[in-house]
């Protein structure tokens, strides 16, 4: 008798022992089915493909592919969980726990192909002696369809918002597909309309934007989303917009919606999508905000060799050839060119000051001069090369010149590195200036209270704080400052040249004995040739 009759004969009481005696006995044949069989129809073949993974977990089981190749012990290993085969669960209301790593349909066993009929049913009652599940054979194919009916897979049923699987057993296939159906008709009948979309972004409800396919569609999106004064929604709804239509199309669109155009500015300058904001900005002509956001980006490059690379390459490329831009472009070519003369300089200094140069020891360096502003560094030359001469990059007279400094900057920085290093004989250079016929005159673009302020900053000397308190005009105000610096010598003279005897009686009193103030008041008070007031 073949051994194809032997499978499609109706199994009797007698037939049924002496099969299982020689399925039994036979070491190539456990463990086999055949999902390929005649009477195997199309519904029961995936409850068979599935219920092979159960029997996969015997040791000795063949699995091949389509063409007879032996299936890899990996991929073999890989269908079933790595839990060891004695605790196979019962066929019980609980799921049975199989990885689907591979589908049912991809590979087969060459062996159970031969031996599984329609009507077995597998049981797992594990034994003591082994581990490996036993398989029983039945007429019934209703107790394979209980037990294959804990693999199946709810991921689909998952997805669909109210759906609570249930116990194993308690819903057969025929219902969960008539479930799916109906939940999917119902969600193609839920209003996806741009007005009932919009309602639902701006009260948080769940919605989708993918619904919306042609253009016309995802435009009055668009416009409700703005009719509506909801920014969250206008934002969404353009980058649904960018990534869903043309570039082209993006942007001639965006293009008549300046409300639009807004939100998808600031959203880009949020998220620091720079290129993209660049492009945007100059595809709508605003080429200032263009040209600052590139200057920007120049700025923060870390090296400073990149940042003048940087600045000139931006200058070049966006700042000179806008007629609107003149100004700016002249402040970012003097950046660019602070830069180039502060590098040069920080070589040097750092070199001489490794090498032990005095200045450097009595005056130690604190920071580097690298990106420094442009007074910092004027200062910092002033301080450090207030000698050099103009033609060299350490000058500040150059500085002055190339970054059209105006006079009382100059001076005002100038005099306090000078008075900083105690050098009085150059501040007096600083304030003199020739007159006519060869004269010399002290001259201050910025005022000698401010120069006096900065004297008595620095700790000045009486005697030079009160020269330069001397050439202040006006009486009151040189009072109130010889008197604030403690000048005694302007207070007495201030006062004797107002003739104000009381009020010089007054401070003569408040000085301590023996003192050169209080001696000059009184040489005044005593003297009979001033005039004073009555």
């Amino acid at each position: 008798m073949s051994l194809f009759y032997l499978m499609l004969q109706r199994p009797g009481k007698e037939s049924q022992d002496d099969q299982e005696e020689y399925w039994m006995k036979s070491a190539a044949n456990k463990n086999k089915f055949n999902i390929f069989d005649d009477d195997v129809t199309v519904e029961t073949a995936e409850e068979l493909a599935k219920s092979k993974k159960l029997l996969t977990q015997c040791d000795d089981v063949d699995l091949v592919n389509w063409d007879d190749t032996p299936v890899s012990s990996a991929i073999s290993e890989g269908i079933v969980t790595p839990d060891s085969a004695s605790s196979f669960p019962k066929p019980s209301s609980s799921s049975v726990p199989y990885t689907r790593n591979i589908p049912p349909y991809m590979t087969h066993s060459r062996s159970q192909s031969e031996s599984f009929g329609v009507s077995a049913r597998v049981s797992f009652t594990p034994s003591r002696e082994s581990s490996v599940p036993s398989i029983q054979y039945s007429k019934s194919q209703e107790r394979l369809h209980t037990i294959t009916q804990t693999t199946r897979d709810l991921r689909l049923e998952d997805a669909i918002s109210g759906y609570k699987p249930a116990a194993s057993g308690a819903r057969n296939q025929e219902e969960e597909i008539q479930y799916l159906r109906r939940a999917l008709k119902k969600a193609k009948e839920l209003n996806f309309s741009p007005d009932d979309t919009i309602r639902r972004m701006m009260l948080g409800e769940p919605y989708s934007l993918e619904v919306f396919h042609s253009k016309e569609e995802k435009l009055q999106l668009l416009d409700k989303a703005i009719q509506v004064h909801d920014g969250n929604a206008i934002t969404a709804v353009i980058l649904f917009l960018r990534q869903t239509v043309k570039p082209s199309l993006f942007n001639l669109e965006l293009q008549r919606r300046p409300v639009a155009v807004s939100h998808y500015v600031s959203y880009l300058r949020a998220h620091y999508d720079f290129k993209e904001l660049g492009n945007v900005l100059g595809m709508l002509n605003r080429t200032e905000e263009a040209a600052i956001l590139k200057y920007r980006q120049a700025i923060s490059a870390p090296d400073v060799r990149g940042k003048m690379s940087a600045l000139r390459g931006c200058l070049k490329a966006h700042f000179l050839p806008e007629p609107d831009l003149t100004h700016e472009a002249n402040l970012v070519e003097q950046h660019a060119s602070l830069l180039e003369r502060q590098w040069p300089i920080e070589d040097a200094d750092s070199k001489s000051e490794a090498q032990g140069n005095l200045v450097f020891k009595q005056y130690p360096r604190k920071v580097s001069i690298l990106n420094m502003p442009l007074i910092t560094t004027l200062y910092y030359n002033c301080f450090y090369h207030g000698r050099d001469a103009e033609n060299l990059l350490t000058s500040p007279l150059a500085i002055k010149t190339q970054h059209q400094l105006s006079d009382k900057q100059y001076i005002w920085t100038a005099l306090s590195a000078r008075s900083r290093l105690k050098q009085w004989n150059g501040i007096e250079e600083l304030l003199t200036a020739k007159g006519w016929f060869g004269n010399t005159k002290n001259v201050s673009v910025i005022g000698f209270d401010k120069v006096c302020e900065i004297l008595h900053r620095t700790s000045a000397p009486d005697e030079i704080l009160s020269k330069y308190l001397r050439l202040i005009d006006g009486s009151e105000r040189r009072l109130n400052l010889a008197k604030k610096y403690k000048c005694h010598d302007v207070v007495v003279e201030t006062l004797v040249h107002l003739r104000d005897r009381a009020e010089l009686q007054v401070y003569a009193s408040k000085l301590s004995p023996g003192s050169r103030g209080l001696k000059t008041a009184q040489d005044a008070l005593r003297s009979s040739t001033i005039k004073w007031k009555t």
